[in-house]
């Protein structure tokens, strides 16, 4: 095999790669669905949601934290969700190529389709009362599915990693 034939296998793999990568599945969910990411009996878990927007300037900045969040606490039990408010049309374009982007591929991502503002956020205070409109939100439950730290606005990483620590001694 020549160096040519080297480089377009090469190239194909890369690509075939890259495709599978962006191909990240981002699921639909509603106001019921939202409720089901949170700690149950069959999962036992702290949850840690995170609510953000492709078009989120503040979401972008604190993305990165989030990835790293996930990296260091996953294997310590905590389960890292992300939930997009996106337009529902943007599932399987904008949002799964901004979580490749900022390499979220491993992380649960969930679309909220709950098209109307006032409605997406009774939604959300159904499991975060009282929360404010706005995004990013963050909000961390323990195990018991009782909400112990929430965060509008961009996260603080030192103080919500040590609200992580807390909930995965106990």
């Amino acid at each position: 095999m020549n160096s040519f034939s080297t480089s377009i296998i090469l190239i194909i793999l890369c690509l075939s790669f890259a495709l599978s990568v962006s191909a990240q599945t981002v699921t639909k969910i509603d106001g019921a669905g939202l409720r089901k990411l949170l700690p149950n009996k069959e999962n036992k878990k702290p949850v840690l949601l995170n609510f953000w927007a492709t078009w989120c300037g503040p979401c972008r900045v604190e993305f990165p934290e989030l990835v790293g969040i996930d990296k260091d606490f996953r294997t310590k039990g905590l389960d890292v969700k992300l939930v997009s408010v996106d337009n529902f049309a943007l599932i399987d374009s904008v949002v799964p190529e901004f979580l490749v982007q900022y390499e979220a591929t491993r992380i649960p991502a969930f679309l909220l389709d709950i098209p109307n503002d006032s409605e997406r956020l009774r939604a959300i205070r159904r499991i975060a009362p009282p929360v404010r409109n706005g995004i990013p939100l963050t909000l961390l439950y323990d195990a018991n599915g009782k909400l112990v730290y929430r965060k509008s606005g961009v996260i603080n990483a030192v103080t919500l990693r040590a609200q992580i620590s807390k909930v995965l001694v106990k």
